[in-house]
């Protein structure tokens, strides 16, 4: 199975013109203050064509030059991790997708919720609808007695989880996507419930642990905060992701922060079948399963774009025929954004890993970079041999 290294260009069926046009288009777009701050990777067939840093890891006028090693954070992409680490559950014969919510978490009430099941979640279809359950929060503020938090979970996201555990549904099951957090961190519960460990703890052990992700963490350390990228006040995301809150977080749907190279060894695991380096995390039939079309016939609206096929699997993003992330990408690949410029992609079609981290300039439109179109239309650009 394929590890990433620097292999001759001429195993991974691209060309060393087509490598320079990724580096040197990457670089512009830092030249361009498209991002003041940008780290890619790129790999076919196992062999990394680019591993690459540009801009400086703040807005100061003397921060230093960034490094491949900056951590950023990613995100809506640790939804990746909680997906899998449900599976891993599953594999283990602990969980089942098709059991309801309230089987796990019976606090999970109200009209039609025994009908939502862990699918659902992992999908975004369960009915939750995020702005609904603002609302519903918001209508409760100062009037939830919490009970005690137990020792294995957070204490903020379990008066989070607690505080909409009743919220209503806006929708039937199963038909419509609504992309939810929410949902996320009623995996992460159902995680530690099931696995007895706290959510974050089981995820290093059976993911970060065996793949060698050193550089991924929840809680960033003390001594690991100086390679942490900052944004300007005004950069899109700034407010939240560079808050205390946000480096101390252990939020399931979105807390995690790693290096390009650790995200793209997470990749090529799928891309491998799901093994890394000798060590089997999943099964090829549940990477099958994660990464096909849980949903087909499931329409999605997402800010000012209508997707009649949303096309998701268990935690990732199917291309189908969203051209999501790259106008050459395949039906088959499957992908996932950060709300504050990560993005990862795996097409398993035309052998590629690609991660695209940067500091969003965009306040219009935080959650979608079309540069990440230009970078991965560079990679694909560069391949010679099918």
């Amino acid at each position: 199975m394929k590890e990433l290294t620097f292999n001759p260009l001429e195993q991974a069926g691209v060309s060393d013109y087509g490598v320079q046009r990724i580096q040197s288009a990457a670089a512009q777009m830092v030249k361009d203050n498209i991002t003041p701050a940008q780290v890619i990777v790129a790999a076919r067939r196992g062999t990394l064509l680019v591993h690459q840093a540009d801009g400086r890891f703040g807005p100061e006028p003397d921060a230093a030059d960034l490094s491949v090693d900056a951590l950023f954070p990613l995100c809506s992409i640790t939804k990746l991790f909680t997906s899998t680490a449900i599976m891993i559950l599953v594999e283990q014969g602990k969980l089942g997708l098709n059991r309801p919510v309230s089987d796990f978490i019976p606090e999970f009430t109200g009209e039609g919720k025994t009908t939502v099941c862990v699918h659902h979640l992992l999908t975004h279809t369960s009915g939750l609808d995020m702005e609904a359950i603002w609302s519903h929060r918001a209508a409760k503020q100062d009037k939830v007695d919490f009970p005690a938090c137990e020792s294995n979970q957070n204490a903020e996201i379990h008066e989070y989880l607690y505080s909409a555990y009743d919220a209503p549904l806006s929708s039937k099951p199963g038909t419509v996507m609504s992309y939810c957090g929410y949902g996320y961190e009623l995996l992460g519960e159902i995680i530690r419930r099931v696995s007895g460990q706290a959510y974050d703890e089981f995820v290093k052990e059976f993911i970060f642990k065996p793949l060698g992700m050193n550089n991924t963490f929840y809680c960033v350390p003390q001594e690991a905060r100086g390679r942490v990228v900052r944004r300007a006040p005004d950069a899109a995301c700034a407010e939240w992701v560079d808050s205390e809150y946000n480096l101390n977080s252990v939020s399931a749907g979105s807390g995690a922060y790693s290096t390009a190279m650790d995200l793209a060894v997470f990749g090529q695991m799928f891309l491998n079948g799901g093994i890394y380096n000798g060590i089997r995390l999943l099964s090829p039939v549940t990477v099958k399963e994660m990464t096909r079309n849980q949903i087909p016939g499931v329409s999605s609206e997402y800010r000012d774009e209508v997707f009649p096929e949303a096309y998701w699997g268990y935690g990732w993003a199917v291309n189908g025929t969203k051209r999501d992330g790259g106008d050459l990408l395949s039906p088959a690949a499957y992908s996932h954004w950060g709300a504050a410029g990560p993005f990862i992609c795996v097409d398993p079609i035309y052998e590629i890993v690609t991660v695209h981290f940067s500091v969003e300039l965009d306040h219009q439109k935080p959650f979608k970079n079309m540069y990440v179109d230009y970078f991965n239309n560079t990679v694909l650009g560069a391949i010679t041999e099918l």
